[in-house]
């Protein structure tokens, strides 16, 4: 699917797709992206309610890029030894993606934190600043590919109306 086709959330033959996809596997990495933000969040959802709760309830523009295929496969609480997993996994220049599996909570808002890279030698620090955490950790997925195994869906306004970017 092309993220320039601007299929709504709302779309009855995605949630079919997303709820099929469900029921294969035990959770599914999202990229969020909501206009003018400036970022991605990354996070697992591990059933098709909470996924669809969270499209319900996003900001019209919002981007959601949904991976069928797992990814992230390095698992774990981060310590010296899963440091040392993950050098021994990602090779020097590889962009890869580290996502906090536990939400951080700062008041009213919470997230999952993550951070990419391309930058090997920075991976053990960057791994460091999440130290007793347990996290996700791969290569950075395929968020632009045109696939049938990645989807992209934005949320529409009020009007049922897809208006996207920048974001």
């Amino acid at each position: 699917m092309r993220y320039t086709d601007y299929i709504p959330t709302t779309n009855k033959e995605i949630l079919a797709k997303l709820e099929c996809w469900f029921h294969e596997r035990p959770e599914i990495l999202v990229r969020t992206r909501v206009q003018c933000s400036g970022r991605d969040e990354f996070q697992f959802f591990s059933s098709f309610e909470m996924l669809a709760n969270r499209m319900r309830e996003s900001h019209p523009g919002t981007w959601f890029t949904i991976f069928e295929q797992p990814q992230l496969p390095l698992r774990g609480v981060v310590d010296d030894d899963f440091i040392a997993r993950c050098l021994k996994n990602i090779s020097k220049g590889d962009e890869y993606l580290i996502v906090e599996t536990v939400q951080r909570v700062a008041g009213k808002r919470s997230w999952f934190h993550n951070l990419s890279d391309d930058t090997y030698a920075s991976l053990p620090d960057y791994l460091s600043g999440s130290l007793g955490v347990s996290v996700a950790v791969g290569l950075y997925p395929p968020c632009l590919e045109e696939r049938d195994d990645v989807i992209h869906v934005f949320t529409p306004n009020a009007d049922g109306i897809v208006k996207a970017g920048p974001y």
